[in-house]
């Protein structure tokens, strides 16, 4: 493991702070988590913590639509066919040909429950995106397809009898006993630390984009439900894959707000400065191709033109199809005096979604027992190197009802009565030398931006990690008393394995890019890079499946600079505290 982390980020006590009892604990409100709300047993109670308010989440950003076989025309071979094309041969067929064969069922469910999809006549309305040959994506309201589904998911919910919900409640650990997951420290303003005693906990935290200074994401993702099951001992895989979406609108003091691919899939065009439509010359799909390809394109252009952004351009399209198509957009667009039907609009790639997680199977269950994580925190091997357009809203969708179904199951057979279990963590000394949060964090997004973003190589990745590791040494070993202070620790965690898993890759692929090794390696490469840590005793790691027996000469394991940050809250192994010490430092591992 190369970022040490304290086991536990805050102190507590169980005599000392509020203790609330759930059989299911869901950990956020996006799609993924409230379907594993709904999931569960009515004989069972539910317990959903969020963030944010109940409808904040990257699903309610979502607006393109949810990928699904629909069309007469279309066949799940081809939709298989698709995801496997751009996920950069990382994907797991069984993973995909599942998801692919469940999501029109899961559609169906949706509208059961209220959601308003578009409609041609009697038939749901479908266009394409990016990477799709058939036109297979559902949409709502033009392009408020999150909105619109996150909408009828709350209100059901907020129906459900057994599902209670906290809102604005910060997760700061997951609690960890005998190598088991059984529940939570949160934090909000009425109560302050509360422990939440689970029989089983789903995790469905989201995404990190928000480690970036150019991000789709909204405030609230920025990693926690990564960084947690880190320190929880959960494996996670694939953290170098952050897909970087091509159109975000870039205008110079906004905040970054998504521009669909949908648009694109209704025939935009990109051109650069000058009017030149471009695409055609970086891929025979042009608009349509992928979003690794199109969002490289666009930098290279950006980069021959000079120029901070290229443009899409619908002037070519009829005006009232495409108001009426792209209402939210087109308001949005209005507030900065642009008439989508007339004006080009500036658009720049932008962080928008994990491809990586928590590892875990077709059911969501994680390497921790009665643990689950589903959504973009988790890593289901659908997406691969490189998520297909609208395909998340499917799996969150799928993974969230069978995360909710088995957690359900797993807790009725759990007979034992919840109780709270001896599990403390000291306060630690603080120092009286001030720490100014916000400049760090700023600083890492822009570092995060600069050198482990759209392209990469090793003299970036290097400094990253340096900076990366001297901003672990005096943040880490903090104990902090509120969310914006926890909320470093988990972005300087995650960041770090990004970084060094970004280092660790050799080659480009799918949404990593390796300017110093631009070609794909499939004879090496093929496989996945993991991290995982004990979180409750020092592991022992198999010296079969560390890094460098399986690495040879290949690529050296750890990144200068993140191997040097020193170990924190040392105990002797075997003391009463050991329980409590910062997990044993790993090596991260290569997995086929």
């Amino acid at each position: 493991m190369s970022i040490p982390t304290p086991r536990y980020l805050a102190s507590f006590h169980p005599k000392q702070v509020p203790h609330f009892f759930t059989d299911i604990l869901v950990v956020g409100s996006g799609l993924a988590g409230l379907r594993a709300a709904l999931g569960v047993d009515p004989k069972l109670s539910v317990l959903v913590v969020t963030k944010g308010e109940l409808q904040l989440s990257n699903s309610a950003y979502a607006q393109g639509g949810i990928a699904a076989v629909l069309g007469t025309d279309d066949r799940f071979e081809d939709h298989a066919a698709d995801t496997l094309m751009a996920g950069g041969a990382l994907c797991d067929p069984e993973v995909v040909r599942r998801v692919v064969e469940e999501a029109p069922r899961r559609i169906v469910e949706l509208i059961e429950w209220g959601t308003k999809f578009d409609q041609n006549g009697s038939r749901l309305a479908l266009t394409r995106e990016g990477g799709h040959r058939h036109d297979r994506i559902v949409h709502a309201f033009g392009d408020a397809t999150g909105r619109e589904v996150m909408r009828a998911m709350a209100q059901r919910v907020l129906q459900t009898t057994n599902v209670n919900t906290w809102e604005n409640t910060f997760l700061i650990d997951l609690l960890t006993h005998e190598r088991q997951c059984v529940g939570a420290l949160v934090w909000n303003r009425q109560h302050g630390k509360t422990l939440i005693w689970a029989k089983q906990t789903v995790l469905a935290t989201g995404g990190a984009g928000q480690i970036y200074r150019e991000t789709t994401n909204p405030e609230v993702a920025t990693g926690d439900g990564l960084a947690v099951a880190y320190r929880a001992g959960a494996e996670l895989r694939d953290l170098e894959f952050m897909q970087f979406h091509p159109t975000v609108l870039y205008i110079v003091g906004s905040s970054r707000n998504l521009i669909t691919e949908a648009m694109r899939g209704e025939g935009a065009h990109l051109v650069d400065r000058h009017g030149h439509r471009f695409m055609p010359e970086y891929d025979e799909r042009a608009e349509l191709a992928p979003r690794d390809v199109v969002s490289r394109a666009i930098v290279a252009q950006m980069e021959k033109t000079r120029h901070p952004n290229v443009y899409l351009e619908l002037t070519h399209l009829d005006p009232r199809r495409v108001r009426d198509r792209f209402p939210g957009i087109a308001a949005l667009c209005a507030e900065f005096g642009l008439d989508i039907s007339r004006d080009r609009i500036p658009v720049r790639p932008g962080a928008h979604y994990m491809m990586g997680g928590v590892t875990v199977d077709f059911d969501g269950r994680t390497t921790v027992p009665r643990l689950w994580a589903v959504g973009e925190v988790a890593s289901t091997s659908l997406h691969g190197a490189n998520r297909l357009a609208s395909n998340s809203l499917s799996e969150a969708a799928i993974y969230g009802a069978h995360a909710g179904q088995g957690a359900s199951q797993e807790a009725a057979r759990q007979n034992a009565t919840l109780c709270a279990l001896p599990l403390d963590n000291p306060r630690v000394e603080s120092t009286a030398e001030p720490l100014n949060v916000a400049d760090i964090r700023n600083s890492l997004k822009s570092l995060m931006w600069r050198a482990c973003g759209l392209r990469r190589d090793a003299d970036g990745l290097a400094e990253a990690a340096e900076n990366v590791a001297g901003w672990c040494r005096y943040v880490l070993p903090r104990q902090f008393s509120n969310p914006i202070g926890w909320e470093l620790q988990d972005m300087l965690t995650v960041a770090g394995l990004m970084i060094e898993a970004a280092s660790l890759r050799t080659e480009t692929r799918g949404g990593h890019v390796r300017t110093d090794h631009p070609d794909q390696d499939d004879g090496y490469w093929t496989r996945h890079i993991t991290f995982e840590c004990d979180g409750d005793r020092p592991s022992e790691p198999r010296p079969e499946t560390l890094l460098e027996s399986r690495l040879g000469s290949a690529p050296q394991p750890m990144v200068p600079g993140i191997d040097e940050v020193p170990m924190l809250q040392q105990v002797p192994h075997g003391s009463d505290a050991s329980r409590r010490e910062q997990p044993e430092k790993t090596k991260p591992k290569i997995k086929p």
